[in-house]
């Protein structure tokens, strides 16, 4: 029973461990696209590496040990909602490759996404809190953001589109809009994490008891 447990306590202080990780690279790479940092340092390898390891392990407590509900559903929980800390690692990638894109073209100043990506960045942190602290308001708080995301990426796009004709440089259309869908790919993942978070704690997805 101790060993199931300090297994279980290993494997989430290896999925906190993760979500520092990626918390870190969408700070760095927003910083890089504003131009406040020059390098930022982001290594995707790292967070598929903690992936494969989280998978790997899960797994083999799943098939070696018997487990009470309550920790079968955090295991099984974190093997479906690592891959979603793994996605918004590669999406932090995306937008440091656009960003460097941008840096080619020349700088235009007329849209604010900082709104977009500070409550994103929020809902990314307060997922990985409600994780670690079972704290399913929460998780449900993060779900309740999703709707003003995406009313939030339909102004930041408007304005990209009514600037077009002003800005007149199709290169900074593109990778401004790509930065953005991003974010809200981003914040669509902190929503699934938080899903699963919540049937971690109570066994139900979206509404529905599974177990």
């Amino acid at each position: 029973m101790k060993q199931i447990e300090e297994e279980i306590e290993y494997l989430n202080q290896m999925l906190m461990k993760m979500g520092d990780i990626v918390l870190e690279n969408i700070n760095n790479s927003y910083s890089y696209y504003k131009g406040e940092i020059k390098d930022p340092h982001i290594n995707d390898d790292i967070v598929d590496k903690h992936e494969r390891l989280i998978e790997e392990m899960a797994l083999d407590i799943m098939v070696k040990e018997k487990l009470f509900a309550s920790d079968l559903r955090r295991v099984s929980g974190i093997l479906l909602l690592v891959n979603d800390i793994e996605r918004i690692g590669d999406h932090a990638e995306d937008i440091e490759t656009y960003a460097t894109k941008l840096k080619k073209c020349k700088k235009n100043n007329v849209i604010n996404i900082d709104e977009i990506f500070l409550l994103t960045l929020k809902m990314v942190n307060d997922c990985i809190v409600s994780f670690v602290k079972n704290d399913a308001e929460l998780a449900h708080s993060v779900i309740k953001n999703d709707e003003i995301i995406d009313n939030l990426f339909e102004k930041c796009i408007e304005n990209l589109k009514e600037k077009s004709e002003i800005i007149k440089d199709s290169g900074y259309i593109i990778y401004t809009t790509l930065i953005i869908k991003y974010i809200e790919r981003i914040a669509d993942h902190a929503v699934n994490i938080a899903e699963w978070v919540i049937y971690i704690i109570n066994g139900y997805h979206k509404d529905k008891k599974i177990f």
